[in-house]
């Protein structure tokens, strides 16, 4: 069991955890659900430790003073890490009202149906599209929105589902789904799964470049949440398999730090 503080908030979550060559954490037994804990009185509105391993790969590429637009930030919990960490923000949600971070600007916007630039003139230094794409009717124009909203030279911090993850495979393997895109993730609205191909193909097709690219997102070998068949291939079979499995295979979320040239 660990106790996790993020700025005054504490809970408590199962868990055994150590740390990767990245310094990320790594959990190797969970037991239960582990909820993230709020940051400065924001809801996180993502997986456990999502926006603290983005931000940990994003931290090399920050400089004080960049302008930065949020995309689906929420009720701004990572907005808030980024103008913590000096950055000047423009918040962008569906729902504006619930943004709770300090943002400079607010953009109020329905990513599947309006048109980006209609609503949005200035250029970024920094682009945020954590945990988006797989809401989108359209990932490859939205790719190029925040191409026509960057400044040359700017940087996009981009994360979506790992569908690659191991766990993710095994589901695949005796369902035919995969995880984070089963029918009960459809009230979340993820209707788009990528794997790492189709993205950095998507990456090459626009002359992106890949400047980092890492995982987001604790996933236990060792998972205990009640008696199945597949909770025993989960924690019994899989952990033999694992080490034979080629691509990205940990991580809840691919992340991708991308540079427009």
């Amino acid at each position: 069991m660990e106790d996790s503080a993020d700025n005054g908030i504490k809970t408590s979550v199962f868990g055994i955890f150590t740390n990767n060559s990245t310094n990320l954490p790594v959990m190797i037994i969970k037991i239960g659900d582990l909820k993230p804990p709020d940051y400065k009185g924001i809801k996180v509105l993502a997986a456990y430790g999502l926006h603290s391993d983005i931000l940990e790969i994003l931290k090399p590429y920050l400089k004080k003073g960049m302008h930065v637009l949020d995309f689906g930030c929420g009720q701004g919990a990572f907005s808030q890490r980024l103008i913590d960490a000096g950055m000047l923000v423009d918040g962008c949600d569906i729902d504006t009202d619930q943004i709770k971070a300090q943002v400079r600007g607010k953009f109020k916007l329905d990513l599947n149906k309006t048109e980006i630039l209609d609503s949005i003139s200035d250029k970024y230094d920094l682009v945020v599209a954590v945990e988006i794409l797989e809401h989108l009717n359209n990932p490859w124009k939205y790719l190029n929105d925040c191409l026509s909203v960057l400044k040359e030279g700017g940087i996009i911090v981009l994360s979506t589902p790992n569908i690659s993850s191991f766990p993710s495979r095994l589901r695949f393997f005796m369902r035919g789904t995969l995880l984070a895109y089963e029918k009960t993730d459809l009230v979340h609205g993820h209707i788009t799964p990528l794997s790492y191909v189709q993205l950095e193909n998507m990456f090459d097709f626009y002359k992106i470049e890949i400047l980092k690219k890492g995982y987001a997102g604790t996933i236990p070998f060792i998972h205990l949440f009640g008696l199945s068949t597949f909770s025993l291939f989960r924690n019994i079979v899989l952990p033999f398999f694992y080490p034979f499995m080629a691509g990205p295979k940990r991580g809840r979320s691919l992340v991708y730090i991308l540079r427009k040239n």
